[in-house]
């Protein structure tokens, strides 16, 4: 009972178990594949120890490795995060198309800043080799200069606030050769914390020192929401 699936070019019903490459275990069900990894895939984020990882082949073997690397450029000023991300399913790597791969992306981190100007990561394998890489992004929850909580009086948060005048974004000495009207998170006088809720993302054009242009995805806030699972240091929201 159940549909085949088929899968590179051959077919497998419903229940066979099989391996597409050395890496992988995967099993039919019903019309739907779904694989296990065989080797060890955690994702290597950067750490203090290890700033700039990145994965080999090992002659011989069937499994990459992590080593580290001293020679790469940092993301964002040598942001590190030391953790290890484990991702339960992976993308099938068999080939070099994307077709087979199993697509995967965790949800932007939190911005790293509570004002101004920081950014967040996410992991993603959306690319015509099916690796799991980082991404970041530039995003800005509030400025930093004239945020008042409410009066006690009425309300106890405000949510979103949009910027009444148009703003230009600056990074790393870098300004915005746009302008924006960016909506911000608001402040809680009750202990809450009010952070993004829906977002998108845009690329922004910085002009830098000597005329040099660069690019950069950058959070924009569409939501914030208030709540009380705030960080530790709840002075700063």
């Amino acid at each position: 009972e159940g549909d085949n699936c088929v899968f590179d070019g051959m077919i497998y019903r419903n229940g066979e178990t099989f391996q597409p490459s050395c890496k992988y275990q995967c099993t039919c069900r019903d019309g739907q594949i779904g694989c296990l990894p065989r080797c060890n895939l955690d994702l290597l984020l950067p750490g203090p120890d290890c700033p700039f990882p990145r994965k080999v082949e090992v002659p011989g073997e069937c499994c990459e490795k992590w080593v580290c690397d001293p020679k790469d450029d940092v993301i964002l000023g040598g942001f590190a995060m030391a953790a290890f991300r484990q991702e339960a399913t992976v993308g099938i790597d068999v080939s070099d198309s994307s077709a087979n791969c199993i697509e995967q992306t965790t949800e932007w981190s939190a911005c790293s800043k509570s004002c101004g100007m920081g950014f967040s990561i996410r992991v993603t394998n959306r690319n015509q080799q099916c690796e799991m890489v980082k991404q970041t992004r530039l995003c800005m929850m509030r400025p930093c200069e004239n945020e008042e909580p409410p009066e006690k009086k009425g309300k106890k948060c405000i949510r979103t606030k949009k910027s009444l005048e148009a703003v230009r974004f600056e990074y790393k000495n870098c300004t915005s050769v746009q302008m924006y009207k960016p909506r911000y998170c608001g402040l809680c006088n009750d202990g809450r914390c009010c952070t993004p809720h829906n977002t998108k993302t845009i690329q922004v054009e910085f002009r830098c020192p000597h005329g040099k242009v660069v690019k950069k995805p950058m959070m924009l806030i569409n939501t914030c929401v208030c709540h009380s699972n705030c960080p530790q240091s709840n002075n700063a929201f």
